[in-house]
C-alpha cells in the first residue's frame, strides 16, 4: 500500500486524485489506496531465484522495492514444479516463494525496505507442455524438451515445461478456494473465435488438432484478494506474442482471442469454463484489476487491434486511457514513446481496474538519463527489457501485514503462509514519507507532516523512480495537440489541463 499520511498530504497540495489520471471510482471515495503492479521479469529461472546472489533477480527486486506493490503479477518466472519433471532443479519452495525470501524480503539498497509477501500463487502454465501434435506442420512431433522445435509443438512456446510462468504475490489474504484457472480451455469453444483452419497457410489447426488445442499460451487466472471487507479479483494472463507465425497470423489471432477471453470473463460471459469444469465469468457487481504483459499495444494490427477493442474502447470493462507514462520512455522521442512499457518500443504491460474502482495514480518505472538521481536506471535495464507498471487503486481497506515474523514461514512447503503454518507478527515503523525506506525522514509515531517529500510542485513521477518526491518537478499539464491519454489518437479526450 502507498503510505496513507503521505498520500493525503499530497492530495491536499496537488488537488484531487482525479487530476492524476482523469478517472475516479463510481463509489464513494475511499481513504486508502492499494497498489497493483505487473512486471515481466524476462525468463527468470529456477537457478537464479532459489539462492541469493543473482544479478538479474536482485535488480528486479530493487525495482519492485521502489514501488512496494500490494498485489504484484510476475510474468516469465519459471514454474519450477513443472520444470523439475525434466530438469535437475528443486521443486520446492516454489520460485515465487524463493524470489520473495531470497530477494524481495531483503533490502536491495540501504535506503530500501524488503517486502515480505505472505501470499504467493504460481499456477501451472502451458508453456513447454508437450501437445503431442505437429503444431508447426513440419511433419514431425517433437516431444523431447530442450530446444525450439520442441517449443514449437508445445501448447505454449517453451523449451521445457514451466518456462515463462506466471506468479501472483499479495500482501493481502488470497481466497484460495475461489482461485480459477483456464489453462485447459479449448480455443474452439470460444464463440466466434479466430481459430485458424486454413490449410493454405503456414500454421493452422486441423479438425483433430482443434479438438485438443488450448487457447491460453500460458494460463488465464482469477485470484480473489480479500481487501478488508471487499474482494478484488486479480485477473492475469500472458498472451502469446503476435509474431513468428507466417502469413496466416496464427499467433496474432491467438493473442487477440486470449485478450478477448479476459474481457469476456470480466464481462460475465457464460461460455468460459475453468480447469475444474465450472462455467461462467464474473458476476456483474464483482470488482477486478487486470494485470499482465498482453503482448499487444493500442493500434497493433498484428494482434488485430485487440488492445484497442478490449481495453481502450471497452469503457464498461476496464479503466484504460489515460495510460501511465514514464520519463525514460518519453526521452526516446518516438511516436507514443511516453507510453512504452518495454525497450522494444511498445506498450504491452497493463494494470486496468474495473470501472467501479477507479485509478488514483499510475506510472511506468523507467527513469531517463537526466532524471536518474537514485541510480535506478541501471537496475531497470539489468532486470528486464520490460518496465514495471503500477496503479494506485482506491479501496477502503485496512493496512496489510508488511512483515512476517521470525516463525511466519511457509513451513509446509505449499507456497503460502496459512493456517497450516506457525507464525508471529508484530508492528513495524512506517515509511511515512513514501520514499521506500524507513529513515530519519520518517516520524514513527505521528506520521509525516508533508514537508519531507511534497513541496507543492510535485504532480507526476517525473524521474521515473516509482514514487513522488522532491525530485519531481511540476509540469503545466497536457497539451491538446498530444495523445495525452495514450489511446493512439489525438481527439476530444486530449484536452489542455491548466491544473486549476
Amino acid at each position: 500500500m502507498r503510505p496513507t499520511v503521505t498520500r493525503r498530504d499530497f492530495l491536499a497540495i496537488a488537488g484531487t486524485a482525479a487530476l492524476a489520471t482523469g478517472t475516479a471510482g463510481a463509489n464513494e471515495t475511499p481513504t486508502e489506496t492499494v497498489t497493483f503492479a505487473t512486471y515481466n521479469v524476462v525468463d527468470l529461472r529456477t537457478e537464479q531465484v532459489q539462492s541469493p546472489g543473482d544479478e538479474q533477480a536482485a535488480a528486479a527486486a530493487r525495482v519492485i522495492q521502489e514501488v512496494r506493490p500490494d498485489v504484484l503479477v510476475l510474468n516469465e518466472l519459471t514454474n519450477n514444479r513443472q520444470a523439475n519433471r525434466v530438469n535437475d532443479v528443486p521443486s520446492s519452495p516454489s520460485n515465487a516463494r524463493a524470489f520473495v525470501d531470497n530477494y524481495l524480503s531483503v533490502p536491495q539498497r540501504s535506503d530500501l525496505r524488503g517486502i515480505d509477501y505472505s501470499e504467493t500463487v504460481m499456477p501451472k502454465t502451458n508453456t513447454g507442455v508437450a501437445s503431442d501434435l505437429d503444431l508447426d506442420n513440419n511433419g514431425e512431433v517433437d516431444d523431447t524438451p530442450g530446444d525450439r522445435t520442441y517449443g514449437n509443438d508445445a501448447y505454449g512456446f517453451g523449451e521445457f515445461p514451466g518456462q515463462y510462468g506466471l506468479a501472483v504475490l499479495s500482501r493481502f489474504p488470497i481466497q484460495r478456494d475461489a482461485i480459477r484457472t483456464f489453462r485447459t480451455f479449448l480455443w474452439k469453444d470460444m464463440p466466434d473465435s479466430l481459430l485458424p483452419r486454413d490449410p493454405n497457410t503456414e500454421m493452422y489447426l486441423s479438425a483433430a488438432e482443434a479438438d485438443e488445442f488450448r487457447l491460453s499460451s500460458k494460463t488465464h487466472i482469477d485470484v480473489p484478494v480479500a481487501v478488508g471487507d471487499e474482494t478484488i479479483h486479480a485477473l492475469s494472463a500472458h498472451p502469446t506474442p503476435p509474431v513468428f507465425d507466417g502469413e496466416g497470423n496464427f499467433n496474432g489471432k491467438r493473442n487477440h482471442d486470449e485478450i478477448r477471453l479476459l474481457a469476456d470473463y470480466a464481462a460475465g460471459a457464460e461460455y468460459p469454463y475453468d480447469d475444474s469444469g465450472r462455467q461462467g465469468g464474473l458476476d456483474g457487481d464483482d470488482s477486478y484489476v487486470l494485470m499482465g504483459d498482453m503482448n499487444a499495444a493500442p493500434g497493433d494490427e498484428e494482434s488485430l487491434n485487440a488492445a484497442t477493442s478490449y481495453f481502450v474502447r471497452n469503457d464498461d470493462g476496464f479503466i484504460a486511457p489515460p495510460f501511465p507514462t514514464s520519463p525514460g520512455g518519453a526521452a526516446k522521442n518516438g511516436p507514443r514513446s511516453a507510453f512504452w512499457t518495454a525497450e522494444f518500443e511498445s506498450q504491452v504491460d497493463y494494470v486496468l481496474p474495473s470501472p467501479d474502482l477507479g485509478i488514483e495514480r499510475s506510472a511506468v518505472v523507467w527513469p531517463s538519463e537526466r532524471t536518474d538521481e537514485r541510480g535506478l536506471l541501471e537496475a531497470v535495464r539489468t532486470a528486464s527489457d520490460h518496465r514495471l507498471v503500477w496503479a494506485d487503486v482506491p479501496v477502503d481497506e485496512p493496512e496489510p501485514d508488511d512483515e512476517r515474523g521470525a516463525n511466519d514461514e511457509d513451513d509446509d512447503g505449499d507456497g503460502h503462509v496459512d493456517e497450516d503454518d506457525e507464525g508471529d507478527g508484530g508492528p513495524s515503523n512506517d515509511d511515512d514519507d513514501g520514499d521506500g525506506a524507513i529513515d530519519e525522514d520518517d516520524e514513527p509515531d505521528d506520521g509525516d507532516d508533508g514537508s519531507d517529500d511534497f513541496d507543492g510542485d510535485a504532480e507526476d513521477d517525473d524521474d521515473g523512480d516509482g514514487h513522488y518526491d522532491e525530485n519531481d518537478e511540476h509540469d503545466s499539464g497536457n497539451s491538446d495537440d498530444v495523445d495525452n491519454d495514450g489511446d493512439g489518437a489525438v481527439d476530444e479526450d486530449d484536452e489542455n489541463d491548466t491544473d486549476d
